[in-house]
């Protein structure tokens, strides 16, 4: 006779939000019962001693058999490693539990364990109903699959799932592929919550509108960025918050420096209006005014330094600076 007995971990992790308590206590008190006798208890008898009805000890048999941890034979239920193995070809998948291969394979979920748990878990149900809403279309198993992982193996509340959803349709993007990769991405980084997934997508959006507007500057229409375009563009827009009047205005000195468009001539240019703080095209303007101010050459005679000689007044030279005017006066008088 064993004291102790072990739960494992996904159970608990699993069932302790989608079951309900009821469900949980009887299946605790099943399982003790039968690591401290080997043998199953009957319902009638779990009833009498957790004083419940009948009919509710039998939903919860049905309920753990459906969501695989129970399954029904002739004799009655029994734990699902307990039950006699099928005579089939055994599944050559496994699932990984390891933390490592979490984001790798996603598990397969039988319809009656996704069922069990929408029915027990309103969030897991209004999931559904919003998803069908969302994608505007009616769901099939496999979307049913794939979005229960997002839940039960990913761990991302309904609520950050059902954002992600948004998302993706605001997008025009809802393949089941795509969907996935967002949604393991957004697990990875710990996007679990209303507001960092909020601030995800406006920090998506803003990255958006901005590869938008630079697309624009430089008349690029036709075809696809490259990688290195993309992080060009990613460190002048949204790491250096450069405003794209001061991008236009590095093009157009790129094109006639360079006569073409050169990324890291840009590059080069913007950063060094970063280091310098210059964030408006007026202050590159006042900034090269200056400069040229400064370096432009003092007003000096042509002959290099002057001679004490240059510096003589010679008070016997005569005025003519009134010369003229007083030639004029004597003809009008005359």
């Amino acid at each position: 006779m064993s004291e102790v007995f072990e739960i494992r971990f996904d159970f608990v992790e699993k069932w302790g939000r989608f079951a309900k308590p009821e469900y949980l206590q009887i299946y605790l008190y099943i399982l003790s019962q039968y690591k401290k006798t080997g043998k199953m208890p009957k319902p009638a008898a779990v009833a009498k001693k957790l004083e419940k009805e009948l009919d509710t000890i039998e939903a919860a048999l049905e309920f753990w058999a459906t969501a695989g941890e129970m399954v029904e034979t002739d004799g009655g239920f029994v734990f699902a490693e307990d039950a006699p193995k099928p005579k089939l070809k055994a599944k050559t998948e496994s699932i990984e539990k390891d933390t490592a291969s979490k984001f790798r394979t996603r598990p397969s979920y039988a319809s009656a364990e996704i069922d069990a748990a929408a029915s027990v878990n309103k969030e897991v149900d209004y999931l559904f109903r919003e998803a069908e809403r969302i994608l505007e279309k009616i769901l099939s198993p496999s979307d049913f699959e794939m979005l229960y992982s997002f839940v039960d193996w990913l761990g991302l509340p309904v609520e950050v799932v059902i954002m992600l959803l948004r998302f993706a349709a605001g997008r025009g993007k809802t393949g089941k592929r795509y969907l996935e990769t967002v949604a393991i991405d957004w697990a990875d980084k710990g996007i679990d919550t209303y507001e960092s997934a909020e601030e995800y997508i406006r920090e998506i959006e803003v990255k958006l509108s901005n590869e938008g507007k630079v697309r624009g500057i430089l008349g690029i229409y036709d075809r696809a960025l490259t990688q290195t375009e993309k992080k060009y563009i990613k460190l002048w827009t949204f790491e250096k918050n450069v405003p794209t009047e001061l991008v236009a205005e590095a093009y157009d000195r790129t094109v006639a420096a360079t006569g073409k468009l050169s990324w890291a001539y840009m590059n080069k240019i913007l950063m060094s209006w970063v280091e310098e703080g210059i964030s408006t095209v007026d202050g590159v303007r006042e900034k090269e005014a200056l400069f040229k101010l400064k370096s432009a050459p003092t007003k000096e005679k042509s002959g290099g330094k002057k001679s004490k000689f240059d510096n003589y007044t010679d008070t016997n030279k005569p005025d003519y600076s009134d010369f003229a005017e007083k030639i004029l006066e004597d003809m009008l008088e005359g």
